[in-house]
């Protein structure tokens, strides 16, 4: 299985941003070295297309400014491609690219475009509506704003479920990514997050498909053992209201 890595930011703020998402320009140049002598890198659009099982491919999500003035020029020092995806919402907001600077970025022969939503939401917590709203409307402005197709998106917060996998083929894409939620498949692709701890060992173990076998069975554990749970507060509530219903029924009026 590809290994489809996750950036942020590549920025050296004083203070971490939330998430710990931030990698300095140093760092990530570490990273691109290793990359680049691997040979195993390629473009996302590739990992659909039968890559080898032990290709890399590079991703970055919402679309911070540091996208284009830092982590592009070292991409391109590197010529290793990228996917881009966007929260379209987020245009022209402080810190993130203005409409000029996502149509250069678009434009370049290593960047491919993709969506983010429009408001970056927890897809998990709004109605179908909701999400049908965001999909659809991310996808319009982003090729409004780039000329060119936008088909691949990736999901905000890495959450999706069965209901808005299907929705995202309806509403015109090819592919979706999740970060270990999903079915890993079409729309739900795994993807592995990077952040400011990542040390190069660190960063080797995540780009080798090591880390992301691992943390992928670590989720699928906590999240049957969450099912279960809920399954048994549920059960309890239905036995605890059958007790209730038995005992109101004794009473007399």
């Amino acid at each position: 299985m590809a290994s489809v890595l996750v950036y942020h930011s590549i920025s050296s703020p004083a203070e971490p941003m939330a998430g710990d998402i931030d990698i300095s320009p140093a760092r990530f140049q570490q990273q691109l070295e290793w990359l680049a002598r691997s040979g195993k890198v390629v473009s996302l659009e590739a990992t659909l297309n039968h890559a080898r099982k032990d290709a890399i491919a590079i991703t970055f999500d919402d679309g911070y400014r540091d996208n284009l003035t830092v982590a592009l020029p070292l991409l391109e020092k590197f010529n290793l491609p990228m996917t881009l995806f966007v929260v379209a919402g987020f245009v022209d907001s402080d810190g993130y690219l203005s409409e000029e600077e996502l149509l250069e970025i678009a434009n370049h022969p290593l960047i491919t475009i993709g969506s983010h939503g429009l408001w970056h939401r927890h897809f998990n917590r709004i109605t179908l509506d909701e999400a049908r709203f965001e999909l659809t409307e991310s996808k319009g402005l982003l090729e409004d704003t780039t000329g060119k197709a936008v088909d691949l998106m990736a999901w905000p917060y890495g959450e999706c479920s069965a209901e808005v996998e299907q929705l995202a083929g309806e509403s015109g894409y090819r592919a979706g990514w999740a970060v270990w939620q999903g079915t890993n498949g079409a729309f739900s692709r795994w993807r592995v997050p990077l952040g400011r701890h990542d040390n190069l060992p660190r960063f080797i173990a995540k780009a080798s498909g090591v880390y992301g076998l691992t943390e992928a069975r670590l989720h699928r554990y906590h999240e049957r053992r969450r099912q279960k749970k809920d399954a048994v507060r549920a059960h309890g509530k239905v036995t605890a209201f059958g007790h209730l219903e038995k005992s109101l029924s004794r009473e007399k009026y």
